[in-house]
């Protein structure tokens, strides 16, 4: 999981597990609810255990939800099933997470299950349900695209995971990270994400060369596990997909 990077200032920024460079203490004004949101039409249920959705279908009906969002992995299985995801991982831009929050998410969670706290600092919360994690993270950024709901849960949209996902590169380069944005990438070019950039990160300098560089570090992710997706898609297809992409986009913002 990555730390906040160097690019903006961090004072007051919790650590995130997608945190990377672009890290503010800034929380917008923008409410979670004025969003007009859609039901996610045909959400691959097949991409996540059991759990994990009786775990949705509770924490839309806890008093915190609307604060949140679901981003990360599960919520790219959610909307491509393009493979299996255990985690939840919650995000918001109104909610510091502060001592408030964080208990009064633990004390919901535990009149349902019994769980276990794995993490709970300012603006970081991590518990373990049964064999499933699931973080509620501070995170000081508006979504571009309204989410759609899941069992009365909000789930970001593609370019904002994408984005995250370009964050979650910058700061740790692991192999589902490539994955996912590769199956992003299929819908959104790496291209517009590259455009969208700067309007998600206002505070993030030179965010294209850092982009661009992290799409090509492969160190962290050639040592990891193989990933299972759908449909099958080899490391090297992955790795070679972006090798190209950067050579191409590189020369799109850089030689021209």
């Amino acid at each position: 999981m990555g730390a906040p990077g160097g690019l903006v200032p961090a004072a007051q920024a919790p650590l995130s597990p997608v945190a990377g460079l672009f890290r503010h203490s800034r929380l917008p004004t923008q409410s979670p609810g004025t969003w007009r949101m859609a039901l996610l039409s045909h959400p691959h249920w097949e991409a996540v255990p059991p759990l994990l959705r009786d775990l949705l279908a509770e924490i839309g009906q806890m008093p915190f939800a609307s604060r949140f969002y679901l981003a990360g992995g599960s919520a790219l299985a959610l909307r491509l099933g393009h493979r299996v995801s255990v985690d939840l991982d919650f995000f918001s831009g109104v909610d510091e997470v502060d001592d408030d929050s964080r208990a009064e998410i633990v004390a919901a969670f535990k009149q349902h299950r019994a769980i276990e706290v794995l993490e709970n600092v300012f603006g970081n919360l991590l518990i373990e349900v049964g064999d499933t994690h699931v973080g509620f993270f501070s995170y000081g950024y508006s979504l571009l695209e309204p989410p759609a709901a899941v069992l009365d849960v909000r789930l970001a949209g593609l370019l904002d995971i994408g984005l995250m996902k370009l964050d979650a590169l910058i700061s740790r380069g692991a192999r589902k990270d490539f994955y996912d944005l590769y199956f992003i990438a299929q819908q959104i070019p790496l291209e517009e994400m590259l455009h969208q950039g700067p309007v998600k990160y206002p505070y993030a300098r030179d965010y294209e060369m850092m982009a661009l560089t992290s799409l090509t570090y492969f160190e962290n992710a050639d040592q990891q596990m193989a990933i299972e997706s759908f449909p099958p898609t080899d490391w090297e297809t992955v790795r070679d997909f972006f090798v190209v992409e950067a050579r191409r986009l590189g020369r799109i913002w850089f030689e021209t």
